[in-house]
């Protein structure tokens, strides 16, 4: 921009510069015109008594010489001498018969004029060797500048860069740690529901088991006509059947016994059992190539998917059925969970269900989806890879 700037400013100022000299070049050429104009009536074949219009006219041209402008030690030179030429041609003028030496004096002229034309010509020369010097300093300066300021942006670039990739890898460092703690929490998790399950059915029901064979055994020993007696013991009798119901169920929601002993697709046949049971939804099951040996943490995170699923399908989308689908290839399992109810916008709604499912799939090296629209039902799909 200074470059520009400056080279503007140059250029009208050099046409500024251009136009004075053309002017004091035309100023010069008027002034010689007189001169010519002089030769011109002296060439003519004019009388002797014509002399007073040569007068007149080598008068003017010594006031116009005199006037005369120059701009160089040469000139100036060539100036004087055509001068004194006309001065003696005036002398000789005032003598009778004086004879005038216009050939000299035309050469002066042409002299004086060629002088003239090499010095406007020069002077033009030199005001653009002084432009091209000035630009190409300004230019000069302008590059360094330049230069200095890349230099300076991709030093500063390097650091930011530096540092985007020191705090890429902080962020990068902090959510490994995030997943890491998150699958320690979540086999923490799963490892104390196994625990509570079977100390549920283990130590608690056996003991309610216990109370009602003691129960059983009491009753043989109260007398039949004792109807108040027989009555407490009903109802201890139902409220230690129903406890063992609840605790039964407890124990399979946290960690159900089949899936560790009888396998993934039982555990997600009684799931589907248990969901038609309480909800009314018609809940298929179906499985094709899936093997015994899959591993406990992917057994169990289809399983906590298809649970998850199940208990979103039957609070949220008013399906009448839903279709549960395990397939396994040589490096892969896919689940598909597909439902016939009012589906949702899965860009909008992100509930702590789908984030826990998203998190206990990704920690496994797998990929889920979502499909659903408003009034067309919703598929859920999970890649898993099958590693040992």
């Amino acid at each position: 921009m200074i470059a520009a700037v400056d080279s503007i400013r140059l250029l009208h100022q050099m046409r500024a510069d251009s136009r004075i000299l053309r002017a004091a070049s035309l100023e010069r050429s008027r002034r010689l015109a007189s001169v010519r104009y002089y030769i011109l009536l002296h060439r003519r074949d004019r009388r002797p008594a014509d002399h007073s219009e040569l007068r007149d006219a080598l008068a003017r041209a010594l006031e116009n010489l005199a006037g005369y402008q120059t701009s160089t030690l040469a000139e100036t030179t060539l100036l004087t001498n055509l001068r004194n030429l006309l001065e003696q041609d005036r002398l000789k003028l005032e003598q009778p018969n004086g004879s005038t030496s216009v050939l000299e004096i035309d050469s002066n002229v042409q002299n004086v004029e060629a002088r003239q034309l090499a010095d406007t010509e020069s002077e033009i020369q030199r005001q653009f060797e002084d432009l091209g010097r000035r630009l190409g300093l300004v230019l000069w300066i302008a590059l360094c500048f330049a230069i200095l300021l890349a230099t300076g942006c991709i030093f500063y670039i390097f650091r930011i860069e530096r540092q985007n990739s020191r705090r890429y890898q902080e962020i990068v460092d902090g959510r490994r740690a995030l997943e890491q703690l998150s699958a320690r929490l979540v086999a923490a998790q799963e490892t104390e529901r196994r625990s509570i399950s079977r100390e549920l059915h283990d130590e608690i029901g056996q003991t309610l088991g216990a109370v009602l064979v003691d129960a059983a055994n009491l009753a043989n020993r109260i007398p039949v006509d004792d109807s108040v007696s027989h009555g407490y013991l009903d109802n201890i009798r139902s409220l230690a059947d129903a406890s063992v119901n609840s605790i039964r169920n407890i124990a399979l929601l946290l960690r159900p016994s089949m899936l560790d002993d009888l396998g993934l697709i039982p555990a997600l046949e009684w799931q589907a059992r248990e969901l038609s049971r309480r909800s009314g939804i018609k809940v298929k099951v179906t499985a094709e190539n899936v093997t015994d040996s899959l591993p406990d943490a992917l057994r169990t995170c289809i399983y906590r998917v298809v649970q998850e699923t199940l208990h979103n399908v039957s609070r949220h989308s008013g399906a009448k059925s839903v279709l549960v689908c395990v397939e396994q290839t040589a490096d892969t399992i896919t689940l598909t969970v597909k439902d016939d109810g009012g589906g949702f916008d899965p860009s909008k709604t992100r509930g702590l269900g789908l984030l826990g499912m998203e998190e206990r799939v990704r920690q496994l090296g797998g990929r889920l989806e979502i499909e659903s629209q408003p009034g067309r039902g919703t598929t859920l799909r999970a890649t898993l890879p099958v590693t040992e």
